[in-house]
């Protein structure tokens, strides 16, 4: 993404610093376990529609105007249009603040709905114990 500050100095952004800062600003946010990442995305990153990486996608259209889709797992239990809500608003703020980008579309898919990762290494633990007592 180019941004243009005068006639003979310009500032170019690459697509990979974008993603950073998407991840870091959806990872930021409370029931996001994690970003996730889609068959179909890398498909269409390999097809060079779009730039797909670890989850994000940064598309920038004929008007010049920067789309930004991120697919995330949430934690079991949340209010998933708060969380996705909150990203949103994360990932805006922070393109902003660090790198003067306003995106005009912000998607989140959730693709995931993960146990904490406590109360399943509980569970996980008692499976294992089941299978080394020759139970169930």
């Amino acid at each position: 993404m180019d941004f243009a500050q005068s006639k003979h100095d310009e500032i170019k952004i690459h697509s990979e610093v974008i993603t950073a800062i998407v991840r870091k600003a959806t990872i930021e946010v409370e029931g996001v376990d994690r970003i996730a990442s889609g068959f179909s995305k890398g498909i269409l990153s390999l097809l060079g529609r779009r730039k797909f990486f670890r989850g994000v996608t940064v598309e920038e259209t004929k008007e010049k105007e920067l789309k930004i889709s991120v697919s995330v797992a949430v934690m079991f239990g949340v209010h998933i249009p708060t969380v996705v809500n909150k990203i949103q608003v994360n990932v805006r703020e922070m393109l902003e603040q660090m790198a003067g980008i306003i995106p005009a579309q912000i998607n989140v898919e959730v693709s995931r709905v993960t146990q904490d990762s406590m109360l399943q290494n509980v569970v996980d633990k008692i499976k294992f114990n089941k299978k080394e007592s020759g139970g169930g």
